[in-house]
């Protein structure tokens, strides 16, 4: 909970809230959704489910993981040019990942409300 604490606050190092928290993140965002739109677990239902729980729990993450790499990049020491770079790269990469999430989540929504719709109109 500690960890969570300070990666919120943005007192963890850059690297350490972009590599080991938002990459994997990404990762495993864009496997799922991948999956899940391709059809790979179309097969099995319950790797079906798997992917769309997964897809689900990333998208909630991510952006809560994007703020905390903007705050994050916004404490990094700027020393040189190339540190200035990095850290706007970050935030850059922070809002395209928050942009792309809060699209999933919408979409998420969408199908939610299909499934719902069709539940209701059968009955």
């Amino acid at each position: 909970m500690k960890f969570l604490t300070r990666m919120a606050a943005g007192d963890i190092a850059l690297w350490c809230a972009f590599w080991l928290v938002g990459m994997p993140l990404a990762v495993i965002w864009d496997v799922a959704g991948t999956c899940t739109v391709v059809g790979c677990g179309i097969q099995e239902p319950w790797l079906g489910a798997v992917l769309l729980a997964l897809f689900t729990v990333t998208t909630l993450a991510i952006p809560l993981a994007s703020v905390a790499i903007w705050r994050s990049a916004t404490k990094y020491p700027r020393r040189s040019w190339w540190h200035t770079l990095l850290a706007v790269g970050a935030k850059l990469c922070a809002t395209l990942s928050a942009a792309l999430a809060i699209v999933g989540l919408l979409v998420l929504l969408y199908i939610a409300a299909i499934f719902i719709y069709a539940a209701f109109d059968r009955g």
